[in-house]
């Protein structure tokens, strides 16, 4: 068996190289997933945005979106 030529690509050694950028990339991205935050803003249809109270502003923490979503409720 000869050996491959010099120009032709190590496939394996590639191989190795693409899976530890993913995996790079994917401990980069769950870094950032986790620090990452949301916002919503909800408003109460039934009051005129001229109306004291409108522009009120409430924060909370949430991991996700839809927990972040959950969290808005009818005030009344």
């Amino acid at each position: 068996m000869t050996p491959p030529p010099e120009t032709q690509i190590d496939l394996y050694a590639w191989a190795r190289e693409l899976e530890q950028e993913r995996e790079r990339v994917a401990d980069i991205n769950a870094e950032r997933a986790s620090q990452r935050g949301y916002l919503v803003f909800a408003t109460d249809p039934d009051i005129s945005p001229d109306e004291s109270g409108y522009r009120e502003v409430y924060a909370t923490e949430a991991k996700t979106p839809n927990q972040a979503i959950g969290k808005v409720k009818p005030h009344r």
